[in-house]
């Protein structure tokens, strides 16, 4: 009989679909899935410059660009009454300069033949790129010589005049031009509080540039009338390093300037008060026109004839942002 074999056949024959149906349901088999990608991440620091520039005057002269690279003395209002020295006018003079990175050669103060009396400014314009910082200056590197020692010069109160050593050192106690010298810092911000304009003869610097509004800002005269805020109201040199901290007079400014609807931090999108902020850091992007007037006492005697004062004027910044204790003494 063959049934053993028959029942062999049909054994196989199940055993056989058991593996295709196995198969059959591995091959359906699927997980639910996503899968998200944020693509180029990037951490990159921001930037942090200073650049500046710089309008002189003198007796009744503006130090101006007359061809490209030649400055000459030229008079301001056109009324020579007002120009004590009109010899200079059309000599060549310094300290004047479009925005720029200062270099060797950049001098705010180049002048001669001074007497009691004389005065002049500079009009010197910051505008920190991109981002808010504390701004100060330091006038570092004073040298007060004597020079020579003329007649006059040695009867007067400065009997021992004495031109060496050369350089003299500091704290000084030779010249004696240094002490009968003073300087005063104001924010030439004109009749609308905080610092609108770009350039006042163009437009303001803001999204929508408008024509500049206020004629007195950067005018290169303390204006009185609309009571221009002071930075440093007197200095006086004494031989020793002079630091003007920026922060307080913008400080001050804001205080009394500004009000509810204006940003404490300054940025003001160039209206109103826009560059003045509560805790006076510098707001980026904005152009200060701080104006810095000096003279020369006009009771100065014969004892700082020939005299001369030089220093290096130094503008530090310092970031803004996580740095509340910036420019740390030593």
């Amino acid at each position: 009989m063959n049934i053993p074999t028959i029942n062999s056949k049909i054994a196989l024959s199940i055993a056989s679909m058991a593996v295709a149906g196995a198969l059959v349901v591995g091959a359906t088999i699927a997980f639910f899935s996503d899968t998200e990608t944020s693509f180029d991440n990037i951490l990159q620091a921001g930037a942090l410059d200073l650049k500046i520039d710089s309008e002189a005057h003198y007796a009744g002269m503006v130090c101006t660009e007359v061809t490209p690279g030649v400055f000459l003395w030229q008079d301001e209002d056109q009324d020579l009454s007002n120009n004590p020295r009109t010899e200079l006018i059309g000599q060549p003079c310094e300290g004047t300069w479009s925005l720029k990175d200062l270099e060797e050669g950049d001098t705010f103060f180049d002048l001669t033949d001074l007497k009691p009396g004389d005065r002049g400014e500079n009009t010197i314009s910051l505008h920190v790129f991109d981002n808010d910082a504390w701004g100060r200056i330091r006038v570092t590197d004073i040298e007060d010589r004597d020079n020579d020692c003329t007649e006059p010069e040695t009867e007067s109160s400065d009997a021992e005049c004495n031109i060496f050593p050369s350089p003299v050192p500091t704290p000084d106690d030779n010249g004696e031009l240094s002490e009968n010298l003073s300087f005063f810092l104001w924010l030439d911000e004109g009749s609308i509080p905080g610092f609108q304009c770009a350039d006042p003869a163009l437009a303001s610097p803001g999204p929508t540039p408008q024509p500049c509004e206020d004629t007195l800002e950067g005018n290169n005269i303390f204006d009185v009338q609309v009571e221009e805020p002071t930075t440093a109201p007197s200095i006086e040199f004494d031989g020793e390093d002079i630091i003007i901290n920026l922060a307080p007079g913008l400080s001050e400014a804001f205080e009394n300037e500004c009000g509810e609807g204006d940003s404490p931090d300054g940025h003001n999108n160039y209206g109103n008060c826009h560059g003045l902020a509560e805790d006076g850091r510098l707001v980026g992007s904005a152009t200060y026109y701080i104006g810095v007037a000096w003279q020369v006492d006009p009771d100065t005697g014969n004892e700082a004839q020939t005299d001369s004062v030089s220093a290096d004027i130094v503008f530090e910044i310092e970031q803004h942002r996580n740095n509340p204790s910036p420019f740390p003494t030593p």
